[in-house]
């Protein structure tokens, strides 16, 4: 599954200046816990979509000695999902049994988990305890709402210096997010940026967020001529959202077309393979196939989808002769 573009940007911006996002992220981090790398976790499903891989989780190392390693995942949601605490569960249970810290093959990460909203207001933390006992199933995740930030408070931080310029493109995202005033004082921030690229970024991820809050026109009208570097990243994003739409649009042909040729239908792991497919070219190939195979076998076979069954036939029974034995 393709994530969608505000959780590309969420995770940019993350990967921006890690140490000082996650110290807008959880205020009272210990001094003494330090951001190491962001964690391979490709084999384990993400805990806000099980098709797609977490590549947003914090190996940290703490100097105060308790746990050596600490992990946290981070889940964007650009809304609310009521049932991410049982992911986040099962996925802080995975992490723990199969993700080893640097240069140790039996030891285990220490875990938490963090949750930012991108709209709306979650809450992934749960205690439940079982009447008078001391038995409990607890999780109490770092979640922001971002609707409930003051833009103006976070623009104060960042102008003083205590939280980074990366999270300048979140803004549009927070209480009084599309204000004149605020957007002109971000422009005054973002200018700060020595970088051109990076500023370009801010300004192209603001206004991807800016989609998501319905106040994407006052952005872009004040944001127009401000910078005129495009940021590279959000133009590759674009692309292939252009290139995933261009197949979405070519896959539904090539389905119609196999529907209505290979009557009663087609077989699920041959509209999941379609679906699947994000090669416009390719998908022009097999459409050209569908069109002239004689049947669906055939499409199978000359586009490399094997029948779930290895193509063989079924076996015949016994033959029955038609005369009956006399007694």
């Amino acid at each position: 599954m393709t994530p969608n573009p505000f959780h590309q940007a969420a995770r940019y911006v993350a990967r921006l200046d890690p140490p000082g996002f996650l110290r807008w992220l959880v205020p009272r981090l210990s001094t003494e816990l330090s951001f190491h790398s962001w964690l391979d976790t490709r084999s384990i499903p993400s805990p806000g979509a099980p098709e797609r891989p977490c590549d947003t989780v914090a190996a940290m190392t703490d100097s105060s000695g308790g746990p050596m390693w600490w992990a946290m995942p981070i889940a964007f949601q650009a809304r609310p999902d009521a049932e991410l605490f049982g992911r986040m569960l099962e996925y802080l249970g995975r992490l723990w049994l199969e993700v080893r810290p640097p240069g140790m093959s039996r030891g285990h990460f220490a875990t938490i988990a963090a949750v930012i909203n991108l709209t709306g207001a979650g809450q992934t933390s749960r205690d439940m305890v079982l009447g008078s006992t001391r038995f409990r199933t607890c999780l109490t995740a770092a979640e922001r709402n971002l609707r409930e930030e003051d833009a103006a408070e976070m623009l104060r931080q960042i102008a003083d210096g205590y939280l980074t310029l990366s999270l300048l493109p979140l803004i549009p995202l927070m209480l009084g997010g599309a204000e004149t005033a605020i957007i002109e004082r971000w422009k005054e921030l973002a200018q700060q940026e020595p970088d051109p690229p990076r500023r370009a970024d801010y300004a192209a991820l603001a206004l991807v967020f800016a989609e998501l809050s319905d106040c994407r026109p006052i952005w872009k009208q004040s944001l127009e001529g401000w910078n005129v570097e495009q940021s590279v990243q959000v133009l590759e994003w674009q692309a292939e959202a252009e290139k995933r739409g261009l197949a979405r649009g070519k896959g539904d042909a090539l389905l119609r077309v196999l529907h209505t040729r290979f009557s009663p239908g087609v077989a699920a792991d041959v509209e999941r393979a379609v679906r699947e497919t994000s090669d416009p070219e390719q998908l022009d190939q097999w459409l050209d196939v569908a069109v002239t195979a004689s049947t669906l076998a055939v499409f199978r076979r000359r586009v490399g989808l094997a029948s779930p069954d290895g193509g063989k036939r079924p076996k015949a029974g016994p033959k029955r002769s038609g005369k009956s034995k006399k007694r």
